[in-house]
């Protein structure tokens, strides 16, 4: 994973599919025809549903188009098909299976997120003093922190 990606790291992949214990609000699914994920059909507002029951959305009448977030495949569902419930991955998803972490991929995770962190700091002591745009200056210092960094996360694996 490119270090420039780290927050996409963060931003995509801890919520994505955490089923119930997610929090996620309750809202219109359906069970993917493909790869057997439950993916969102409907959103429903909670609020409304809490404060004004009587004003909740029904379910579809008619059959709907549904493009799956996992597997992005569309099929048509027809109203029978609709429940209330959380999206979730299904565990016989292949989809879901390939993007798993496994234990070097958490551990790959994790050291490039504390080089992230370290080349941060670095970088940010070296360049206290200087404008901050786009010149040879700042991208050798940063090239130099993340290297810095780096040595010193190999001289701590060594200990």
């Amino acid at each position: 994973m490119p270090r420039d990606d780290i927050l996409l790291l963060f931003a995509y992949t801890v919520p994505v599919f955490r089923g119930a214990s997610s929090g996620l609000p309750h809202a219109w699914v359906v069970r993917c025809k493909k790869c057997s994920c439950t993916i969102t059909c409907r959103a429903v507002d909670p609020q409304t549903e809490h404060a004004e029951p009587d004003k909740s959305e029904p379910p579809p009448q008619h059959p709907v188009i549904v493009s799956c977030s996992c597997c992005w495949t569309a099929f048509r569902y027809s109203p029978t098909e609709v429940f209330k419930g959380q999206p979730s991955p299904s565990n016989t998803c292949s989809e879901h299976r390939r993007e798993e972490p496994s234990q070097v991929n958490q551990e790959e995770k994790r050291s490039n997120a504390a080089i992230l962190i370290a080349a941060s700091l670095i970088a940010a002591v070296r360049l206290s003093r200087e404008e901050i745009r786009p010149s040879p200056s700042v991208t050798a210092k940063i090239a130099d922190s993340i290297r810095l960094a780096e040595m010193i996360q190999a001289r701590l694996r060594h200990s």
